[in-house]
């Protein structure tokens, strides 16, 4: 559930649960506790760029001693949910984030086959 916050005097939210955030609360964000609800499941496809070349799904040591990496979030239906790519000295080509891009969505397609082939037999009939 999304808990109830506000926004303090110096733009940051707390939680109205915290005594210190009733005190310094400038305006309420949202009143009470809600459910989340997700229209589609997203996925993510962490990619490294190196020079002219793309890694997908890096292991934990590759990541460590690359540069520049680039996290792709789709949702199921492959509309982009977030990118990421941190600081660091290597430029990201556009090229090379619509190549990740790609990438993910090709991935996006396996997943969601797979998470609807596991759905479909646990199915009872």
């Amino acid at each position: 559930k999304i808990p109830a916050v506000a926004m303090n005097d110096d733009g940051k939210i707390v939680l109205m649960s915290d005594e210190d955030g009733k005190k310094q609360a400038k305006e309420q964000v949202n009143k009470e506790k809600r459910k989340l609800t997700l229209k589609s499941i997203p996925l993510s496809l962490t990619c490294i760029l190196h020079k002219s070349y793309i890694l997908a799904d890096p292991t934990a040591e590759e990541e460590s001693i690359m540069e520049t990496h680039v996290t792709i979030v789709l949702d199921t239906h492959g509309q982009l949910v977030s990118l990421y790519k941190p600081g660091g000295p290597v430029l990201a080509y556009t090229s090379a984030i619509q190549d990740c891009v790609a990438l993910t969505r090709q991935r996006v397609k396996e997943l969601k086959s797979f998470l609807d082939e596991a759905n479909s037999a646990m199915e009872v009939e």
